[in-house]
């Protein structure tokens, strides 16, 4: 996947947060120890949550606070005779790394040579350093970009990586010599525990891109026909083997939806009580070039969510711009006059004040509107009710990750003495991309994987230290003064590695 740069500058200062919440900590009761379970080999399955991407990459620092590295962590600590947790660690800056604004370009390293995408670009990802020494699958199967029907996929890996314009697959897969598939990876190893979290991209690739691309998650008939195959031939596989399953979250439990809109409505009534021609912010629905509805953001259940990538554009409002025009044909690689020419027959109009005109309204890749929030909502709730009945019936146990988010958005969560919420940055819960976990809050994730596991199988392994994990790396430019941290602008073309995630 090809790193960007990321930009920062002052957006907005965000106040302290007096969020109370419910309380996490340490387990009391009998001491540490596995039960009557014994773990020899621990294998995670997932996507880039499972990977411990961080602020939109991977690198070697934040992935050392993975969910699944530090849940081998606990097992060790509760007696399990495990071999060292193989992951393949990025060095650091990674694919990229916005904390420190640097990025780093590596060709992906093959037995056969770079991949070769179909527009005959080259595809990137780092290739980690043990790739070429460890001769076995990683026990971290975590691939950024792992949609439910790649788990069965035999897909020759190269091939999948250059069609989907996405290297991590043959970077993390490697070789065909450990199994065709990530099912056959896995089963290789004979694991005793599984984490199983496939499911999320299913629907996060429509959502995150304002319902574009792809226009649809993944069909619910689909989605059960792969996951009750994937768990069946898993479990059919691995008969004796814990499989935890982890269900999705609601998008409008993490950031990246529920950030820039409230700043958005505070700027609306700033500017609606001095210029009463302002109605609201006008955006286009799915489909539309000309926008047809306009908000305030004074009732939720019509409300759109605005992405975390409409920052740069937010600060835009009012202005005679065609800025997002131009950003995304330098993303495209296209010249401006040819992208913005089927915007301008469509009636846009740069010159009119954006936003605040339907001739230049805030753009449908930026916006999950109510409709589309309806279908995201829906993929969900019957994406999770699949879950819960396929792990049941495979003698699973399912981690719901759904109600424990929606909790900490509702009442936000104290671990001892700090308290996390779901707010950007300050809730201390999300990077950088607020999609993916910080480090502290991969920890908070693997607590719930060790809290169900304990629960289910009648083990005692020790939660995570979440203090002795590090926070979300200081940038300068987020902290002006003492206790004022501000939202980062990341540029449109910053976002490309994040979007790929989902091609």
């Amino acid at each position: 996947m090809k790193a960007n740069t990321f930009i920062f500058a002052a957006l907005v200062v965000i106040g302290a947060l007096v969020a109370q919440g419910c309380a996490d900590s340490a387990p009391s009761g009998p001491s540490a120890s596995l039960g009557s379970v014994t773990v020899t080999k621990y294998v995670a399955i997932g996507n880039s949550l499972t990977a411990g991407y961080q602020s939109n990459g991977l690198y070697q620092s934040a992935q050392m606070y993975s969910y699944p590295n530090l849940i081998s962590q606990q097992l060790t600590a509760a007696g399990a005779n495990l071999p060292a947790f193989q992951q393949p660690l990025w060095p650091d800056p990674g694919s990229p790394d916005p904390a420190t604004g640097k990025a780093s370009r590596f060709e992906l390293i093959n037995l056969t040579g770079p991949v070769v995408g179909p527009a005959g670009e080259t595809v990137v990802a780092a290739a980690p350093p043990s790739a070429g020494t460890l001769l076995r699958p990683y026990d971290n199967l975590g691939i950024p970009g792992a949609v439910i029907g790649d788990f069965l996929d035999t897909t020759n890996f190269l091939t999948k990586a250059a069609a989907r314009e996405n290297g991590f697959f043959a970077a993390i897969l490697r070789s065909s010599a450990f199994g065709n598939s990530i099912l056959t990876q896995a089963t290789a190893l004979k694991p005793d525990l599984v984490t199983f979290w496939l499911g999320a991209n299913d629907v996060l690739g429509y959502a995150t891109s304002g319902g574009t691309s792809p226009a649809a998650p993944t069909d619910a008939n689909t989605f059960t026909g792969y996951y009750s195959e994937s768990i069946g031939y898993l479990h059919a596989a691995l008969p004796k083997t814990k499989i935890l399953a982890a269900n999705i979250p609601d998008v409008d439990a993490i950031p990246f939806f529920t950030t820039i809109g409230p700043k958005i409505a505070a700027a609306l009534q700033g500017v609606e009580s001095v210029n009463h021609a302002v109605v609201g912010l006008f955006y286009e629905k799915h489909g539309e070039i000309l926008a047809s509805s306009y908000t305030n953001f004074t009732d939720p259940s019509t409300d759109p969510l605005i992405t975390l990538k409409a920052g740069p554009y937010a600060a835009l409002l009012g202005q005679p711009t065609g800025q997002w025009y131009h950003d995304l044909a330098a993303a495209l690689g296209l010249p401006f006059a040819a992208v913005y020419a089927n915007y301008q027959a469509g009636g846009i109009d740069t010159t009119q004040p954006f936003g605040l005109d339907p001739r230049n309204p805030f753009p449908d890749a930026l916006v999950l509107d109510a409709g589309e929030q309806a279908t995201a909502a829906a993929a969900i709730t019957s994406f999770n009710a699949t879950i819960a009945s396929v792990a049941a019936a495979n003698g699973g146990a399912v981690v719901d990750m759904n109600g424990f988010f929606n909790m900490i958005k509702t009442s936000g969560l104290v671990v001892d003495g700090e308290t996390f919420t779901t707010a950007y940055i300050a809730g201390g819960l999300f990077s950088l991309d607020g999609v993916h976990p910080s480090s502290k809050g991969y920890g908070i994730v693997a607590n719930e994987y060790i809290k169900t596991m304990n629960a289910s199988f009648g083990m005692h392994v020790p939660l995570v230290n979440i203090n002795s994990l590090p926070g979300i790396p200081t940038v300068q430019s987020l902290s002006k003064s003492a206790g004022a941290k501000n939202i980062p602008v990341i540029s449109y073309g910053a976002w490309k590695s994040f979007d790929d995630l989902w091609r």
